[in-house]
């Protein structure tokens, strides 16, 4: 990362997968062999817009990740919102960053053309995320019904005007969703016009994943 990058990915990666069940973090666990995180490190890498790649992660795997797959790094914290503010500091201090783009690790399906499209709706709106329409029922304890058209889920990939993402985002918070800790006031662009791209929780995942990706090629 050098002083001029104005727009980088930053690659989440310090979780550690209780719930996956693993011996390793479920990123590195493999997936038609490979790494999970690899599929997401080579869609960032192959942006065409993007001007640098950052994986936060536990130092513990800080050189496997520079080894085998020649991305900057720095250290991960205890929790998913830890994890992105160390991310943006070390993004502050190293970089002259305008435009930012935070990417899950454990969303394998991400693709290059997603990220690019994002980098250009920074250019008119102060974040930019993926949003998906609810198609099951939903309801509520102590309502009889709820009117689904109401809601919508957000997932990863997530863009932010970075001096607007730096100056608010707060790791205490107990927000999982970084957009937000933006007021309320910002332009915020919701994509439902891009895939979902499936979240690895559980075992089970792995195989229909690995079915979407292959699909895709």
């Amino acid at each position: 990362m050098k002083q001029t990058d104005r727009s980088i990915i930053m690659i989440t990666a310090g979780g550690v997968g209780e719930r996956f069940g693993s011996s390793v973090p479920k990123q590195y666990v493999e997936l038609g062999g490979r790494q999970v995180i690899s599929y997401v490190i080579e869609a960032c890498k192959r942006s065409r817009l993007a001007d640098a790649v950052l994986v936060v992660a536990h130092p513990r795997y800080h050189d496997e990740l520079r080894e085998r797959y020649g991305v900057e790094v720095t250290g991960s914290g205890s929790t998913l919102n830890d994890t992105k503010r160390m991310g943006l500091n070390y993004i502050r201090e190293h970089s002259s960053c305008k435009k930012l783009i935070i990417a899950d690790a454990i969303r394998p399906a991400i693709e290059a053309r997603v990220l690019d499209r994002f980098f250009t709706l920074l250019d008119d709106f102060d974040a930019v995320a993926c949003a998906r329409k609810i198609t099951d029922s939903l309801g509520r304890h102590g309502h009889w019904a709820v009117n689904r058209d109401e809601y919508y889920t957000l997932n990863a990939p997530e863009g932010f005007s970075f001096e607007l993402i730096d100056r608010h985002f707060k790791a205490d918070s107990p927000l999982t969703e970084s957009i937000h800790q933006l007021p309320e006031t910002s332009k915020v662009f919701l994509d439902f016009d891009v895939p979902y791209y499936d979240k690895l929780t559980y075992p089970e995942d792995l195989l229909r994943i690995q079915t979407i990706l292959g699909l895709r090629r």
